[in-house]
């Protein structure tokens, strides 16, 4: 989950939206499907 990454990682994620005018949505940590995070999925 999204909220669970290190604070430096979140930083970095809404330093890049904010850089590409654009909502990061997926963010993989790892090459495993459930190493893969959908921040907007609800």
């Amino acid at each position: 989950n999204f909220y669970q990454l290190p604070r430096e990682a979140k930083d970095y994620i809404d330093f890049l939206e904010q850089l590409a005018g654009v909502r990061v949505s997926i963010i993989t940590v790892g090459p495993d499907r459930e190493q893969t995070i959908d921040r907007y999925w609800r």
